[in-house]
This record gives C-alpha cells, structure tokens and sequence, in this order.
C-alpha cells in the first residue's frame, strides 16, 4: 500500500518537469523569434523620399515589402550590401522585395536601376511583364515605366522580359519595350539615372541631347507611319540610357 503514494507521487514530478520544460522550450522560441534580425537594406536619399507614407532618411533601413517612393526632385538608393543595390530615379515608387537570391519588387512608376553580383538573380514587375536576370553572372538591369510602356535594358549580363505568352531577352548594350510603345507618348523624356549622367562629360551630354532630338522625330515620322501598334508588342533595339 505504501508503494503507491511513492509512484503516484513520482509520476506527478516527471509531468510537472516536461510541463515546466515545454513552456521554458516555447517561450525561448518566442524570444529568439523577437530578436531574430530581418534582412534589410540601407537607404541613401537625395531630395525627398518615403518609406511606406513615412518622410525617410539617409541611414534608415528598408525591410522587405517596404514602399519607396521618391518626388520629383528626389532619388533614393537601397544598398542591400552582398546582396546588391537598387537606384530609385525621380517621380518613382517601387515595393522593394528581396530574399538571399532574388532582389527586385514592384515598380510603380518611374525608373529603377538593380545592380547585382554574381550568385544574385533580379526580378522586377511592371503592369506589361516581369524583367528577370538568371543571377549567372554578374547584372545591371534598368526597367523604366515613365512614359506609359516597361523598358527594360541591360547595361551588364542578360536579362529577359516576359510579357504575358511572349518572352524576349535582352543581351547586354541591348533594350526592349513592353505595353504601349513611346512614340504613343512624344512629349514624353526619360532622364539619365544619376550614377550615369556622372560618367557623362559635358560634350557627350550635348551628343546624347542631339541623338535624342533625332530619335523623337523620326518616332513621331515613325507613329504618323504605322497605326497597328498594339498594346502588347515589343520592340527591341540598341541600348540608350
């Protein structure tokens, strides 16, 4: 008869320790949860900017699925260190979205310019396509959706643009244009990204200024022409920034 209390009372200590145990294990989970640190990446703001609706700072950090937007006086840079970096032009709003292989998101409006290393791949939507780099080598891809229409184009790698059914790759020096075509939008300039017109001296600038002349006559030449110009076409051509 005494033996049972004994057992009893043992086996009430064994469920007390795996009790007291499993709590102390799943509060420590949470805990760790808490503090895990999220990838993010450092903002460098010149102008004006915006992190979700909020005025932002150089030196603050963007999370994934942060909302940059930029004014009209405005650019902003992610850096996103081994990772890569994202250059956001003026008027351009973009949902960042980034894992430890793919660095991109969803560009709203305006310019984005996504520079990656080898090992990292890019993917940046639009409302024509989705521009994407295989992360083979290393890449620099420019998607522009300024003027009503996606322009992707490669400064460095490959990179391709999937428009609904049609896929077109784009080789390094070349560009492509997606959704409604820009001689539909004349009046309609796309600026050099700032780490570009840094490179440019003065002579060339005016070079570039007389070439782009030159190119939006004969768009304009070009759109009195051909009126079969569908919202789904794509064009390619040599790369201009």
């Amino acid at each position: 008869m005494s033996g049972r209390p004994t057992m009893l009372r043992r086996m009430t200590s064994i469920v007390l320790m795996l009790s007291v145990g499993g709590f102390y294990t799943l509060q420590a989970t949470s805990v760790l949860a808490q503090v895990a640190p999220k990838t993010g990446g450092e903002l460098s703001v010149v102008g004006s900017a915006t992190i979700n609706g909020t005025p932002a700072i150089s030196g603050a950090t963007v999370f994934n699925d942060s909302k940059v937007k930029t004014s009209r006086n405005g650019a902003a840079t992610i850096n996103l260190g081994k990772l890569g970096r994202i250059e956001l032009g003026t008027d351009t709003e973009m949902t960042l979205r980034f894992t430890d292989g793919t660095i991109g998101g969803n560009l709203l409006s305006g310019r984005a310019v996504v520079d990656v290393p080898a090992g990292i791949s890019v993917s940046v939507a639009t409302a024509d396509g989705i521009a994407t780099s295989d992360g083979k080598q290393a890449g620099m891809v420019t998607v522009d959706v300024s003027c009503g229409n996606t322009r992707v184009a490669s400064s460095r790698g490959d990179a391709k643009v999937t428009a609904g059914s049609k896929v077109e790759y784009v080789a390094a020096g070349q560009e492509v244009a997606v959704g409604t075509q820009a001689s539909q939008a004349p009046r309609c300039t796309r600026l050099l990204t700032d780490s570009q017109s840094r490179k440019l001296s003065s002579g060339a600038l005016a070079a570039l200024i007389i070439a782009g002349v030159g190119a939006a006559v004969a768009g304009i030449i070009a759109a009195a022409q051909a009126d079969n110009v569908t919202p789904t076409s794509i064009v390619v051509s040599g790369f201009r920034p």
